[in-house]
C-alpha cells in the first residue's frame, strides 16, 4: 500500500514544478488518477474519491484592473461594470473517452473591492451596502456578440441602462445573481471569495427578488450552465453617494469529467 499511495502522490503533484501549473489537475491528471485508483477500490466508492476530494479540473479568467463604479456619475444613478467573463463552459462529450461527460459542478468567485468609505448615518441605522457584485450568465444563442469580450473591464452602465441590461442576456430566465455586497463605510479594500455549488445551500437566505440579483440562489447559476457558456462578474453600485472600486476579480468554473 505504501508504493501505491507514493505512486498516487506522484500522479497528483506531477504538474505542481511546471511554471504553467495553477494548482488544479488538468483532465487528463483526473482521468489517470482514476484509472489508477479503481485498480485498488471499486469504481463507485473511485467516483466518491474524487468527488469529496473536489479534484476537479477548472476554466477560470482573472482581471488586476482597477475601475470605479460610481453611481452619481450616470443620470439613473446606477453603475455597471462588466469585469471579467469567463471562458465558455465546455461541450459535455469529451473526445476520445467513452461514458464520461463534463458536468459543472462549482464556481468560484474572488473579489478585491471596497465601497466610498463613508455614509451619513449612525453605524445602528446603516442597512445594506448598495455597492455589490453580482453573476450573469452570456449565452450567445441568446445574445448576439455585441462587444469584445476580451476587452473587459467595460463599462455597460455607459451604454445601456439597467432595463437595456437585462434584455441584453435574456436566458436563462431569469438571469443575475447577488454574490456580494461590500462592507459599509469600510475604509481599506477586503478580499471577498464565494463559491457556488450545484446543490442548494438550505442554510442561505434567499431573497429571489432582490434588486442586487437572487440572493441565496447561486445554485441556480450552476445548474443553469450549458456548453458555450459564459459566466460574468459585474460590479454594482447603485444610488447617490454609493461607490464600487474594484482591485481585482477572478471566476473559476469547475467540473467533473
Amino acid at each position: 500500500m505504501g508504493s501505491a499511495l507514493s505512486t498516487l502522490s506522484s500522479a497528483l503533484t506531477k504538474d505542481a514544478e511546471s511554471p504553467s501549473y495553477d494548482g488544479n489537475p488538468s483532465e487528463q491528471d483526473v482521468i489517470l488518477v482514476r484509472e489508477f485508483l479503481v485498480n485498488l477500490f471499486p469504481l463507485e466508492l473511485v467516483e466518491d474519491i474524487l468527488f469529496f476530494a473536489e479534484y476537479w479540473p477548472c476554466v477560470w479568467a482573472d482581471s488586476s484592473l482597477e475601475i470605479d463604479a460610481i453611481a452619481s456619475l450616470n443620470i439613473s444613478t446606477e453603475s455597471t461594470w462588466l469585469y471579467v467573463i469567463s471562458p465558455p463552459v465546455l461541450p459535455r462529450e469529451i473526445l476520445g473517452v467513452q461514458n464520461r461527460h463534463r458536468r459543472v459542478r462549482k464556481v468560484r468567485f474572488e473579489m478585491e473591492s471596497v465601497d466610498q468609505g463613508w455614509v451619513d448615518v449612525p453605524p445602528e441605522n446603516r442597512g445594506t451596502s448598495w455597492s455589490w457584485f453580482e453573476a450573469t450568465i452570456f449565452r450567445a444563442s441568446a445574445s448576439p456578440c455585441w462587444h469584445d469580450l476580451t476587452a473587459t473591464p467595460f463599462n455597460l452602465g455607459a451604454s445601456f441602462n439597467s432595463s437595456d441590461i437585462k434584455e441584453l442576456f435574456p436566458e436563462p430566465d431569469p438571469n443575475g445573481w447577488h454574490i456580494q455586497s461590500n462592507i459599509v463605510a469600510c475604509k481599506e479594500p477586503q478580499l471577498h471569495s464565494v463559491t457556488w455549488y450545484e446543490f442548494e445551500d438550505e442554510e442561505a437566505h434567499a431573497i429571489p427578488t432582490s434588486l442586487k440579483g437572487r440572493e441565496g440562489l447561486g445554485h441556480e447559476l450552476v445548474r443553469s450552465l450549458e456548453p458555450g457558456d459564459r459566466v460574468m462578474l459585474i460590479a454594482k453600485a447603485k444610488f447617490p453617494g454609493w461607490e464600487n472600486h474594484v482591485f481585482q476579480g477572478s471566476i473559476e468554473i469547475y467540473y467533473s469529467v
